[in-house]
């Protein structure tokens, strides 16, 4: 049976320094990691571009540990955005080794949108980075299908998406279509599961939905086995479970969701045997 290696989301213990991140990180068991070079609207950040001791010790801690960094965070196509200034970001991505850059369509002039996507793609593709689309049922890049669209317009090979598979249903996209596409267009994915609220999916309010209420695996209503059977084997999967509340201990809660994951990824494997 195929091996998933899990990657621990930023988001998963987002108040975390990023030397206190990494160290959660091998504690927990995680194997690949992603990192938070670029802020992201509404979620804590802790600046690393430009401090040059801090890039230092955090290399050495991820050497260390023999980590991997998969993706960086996150890179917002808002109506305002000037592309070229994340360019330090990624080149600090470079730096760290990172594979991925994730990208988040938040802007509502489709053909700005899409102009700003090819910019993105020419710098990262520059130092060896390809853009991950996540569509977000909050955002105006909320499908599956309008993604594969910009993908098609934007006519930019290192260009990729990652699925969210609360994300993912919420949106109305299923396992079905899922096996459609290119493969190559699905490196990795996230997992987890959450609520479909009443009414879900629901076209007419697509890029405007509540946001996700996120569940540990098994706690909630995503078919996550039918998107797992539909993606190629194998896959690195981004684990992110933001935090109940700020109260949590958030090692601890990265060990924790580490362990959830995993004991939902046995028994789904030992279903198909």
């Amino acid at each position: 049976m195929p091996i998933n290696p899990l990657v621990l989301a930023p988001s998963t213990i987002p108040n975390s320094a990023p030397l206190a991140y990494i160290e959660a990180a091998v504690r927990a068991g995680y194997r690949l990691i992603g990192l938070r070079l670029n802020a992201s609207p509404g979620l804590p950040y802790h600046p690393v571009v430009g401090d040059a001791a801090l890039i230092r010790a955090m290399k050495q801690a991820i050497a260390a540990a023999g980590l991997t960094v998969l993706d960086i965070y996150s890179f917002y196509l808002v109506p305002g955005v000037k592309v070229e200034d994340f360019a330090p970001a990624l080149d600090l991505a470079a730096e760290f080794g990172a594979k991925y850059a994730v990208t988040m369509g938040a802007d509502t002039d489709w053909s700005r949108m899409r102009d700003n996507f090819e910019r993105l793609c020419d710098l990262a593709a520059g130092r060896n980075l390809v853009c991950a689309i996540e569509p977000a049922v909050i955002r105006p890049l909320a499908s599956m299908p309008q993604t594969l669209k910009l993908i098609a317009e934007a006519k930019r090979a290192n260009a990729a998406i990652c699925v969210d598979p609360l994300n993912f249903v919420r949106a109305g996209d299923t396992a079905a279509d899922l096996a459609r596409v290119d493969p190559a267009l699905l490196p990795y994915a996230q997992i987890t599961d959450g609520m479909i609220l009443p009414g879900e999916p629901n076209p007419a309010t697509l890029g405007r939905m509540p946001p996700n209420e996120r569940r540990l695996m098994g706690d909630g209503m995503v078919p996550v086995a039918d998107i797992l059977d539909a993606l190629p084997a194998g896959l690195p999967l981004s684990v992110e479970f933001p935090p109940p509340d700020a109260a949590t201990d958030e090692r601890a809660w990265a060990a924790l969701v580490h362990g959830n994951v995993q004991a939902w990824l046995d028994r789904y494997y030992a279903r198909r045997r």
